[in-house]
């Protein structure tokens, strides 16, 4: 697409192409007098007036060139514009769009006459799978313990060890040690 600039003066040198020379030749002497000067009248009067006709437009295309960088720049600032608006939209459509989760999920919990909402329904999923997992790992757990004491007691037995015996010597040797030390001597 041509430049408006380079529009303008292609227009203008039309402009100046089609002006007229002021020396035009005459084609038939034989002409009287009077009608030779009736036509340079004419001709002349036609020369101003497409001379000043000229002139006007190409104040005018003066006019419009010097505005034109103007204008350029108010479509690009209108661009650039328009471009931050439309993020700004963006923003508030996604800021909107959370808000009204939220909503929802607040109306619900509040109010028991709304339905429940696809944020509520996979919230509720969530905590469900979590109380289900829950649950499981507290049974493995109790699982696990039961292990525990079934392996220590199949140990003992296999190795003969009295696990009561094994408790009360280390609670003597306790009370033996805090006997020497003297840290016992309220119960003396």
């Amino acid at each position: 697409m041509p430049n408006i600039s380079e529009i303008i003066d292609d227009i203008k040198q039309k402009i100046k192409l089609g002006k007229k020379n002021d020396t035009t030749p005459l084609e038939d002497d034989s002409e009287d007098e009077f009608s030779f000067v009736l036509d340079e009248e004419t001709t002349a009067e036609s020369d101003n007036d497409l001379v000043a006709a000229n002139e006007e437009l190409l104040a005018k295309m003066g006019e419009l060139e010097s505005k034109f960088p103007k204008i350029e720049m108010m479509v690009t600032n209108l661009r650039k514009e328009n471009e931050n608006l439309r993020s700004d939209i963006h923003n508030i459509n996604e800021n909107f769009q959370d808000m009204m989760a939220l909503y929802e999920v607040v109306s619900n919990q509040i109010n028991p006459f709304i339905g429940i909402s696809k944020v509520t329904a996979t919230s509720m999923e969530k905590v469900e799978k979590i109380e289900h997992e829950s649950t499981n790992l507290k049974k493995r757990v109790e699982e696990l313990q039961n292990d525990v004491v079934i392996l220590a007691n199949v140990y003992l037995q296999q190795h003969d060890i009295d696990l009561d015996g094994v408790i009360n010597e280390i609670l003597a040797e306790e009370e033996f040690s805090k006997a020497i030390l003297g840290e016992d001597s309220d119960d003396w």
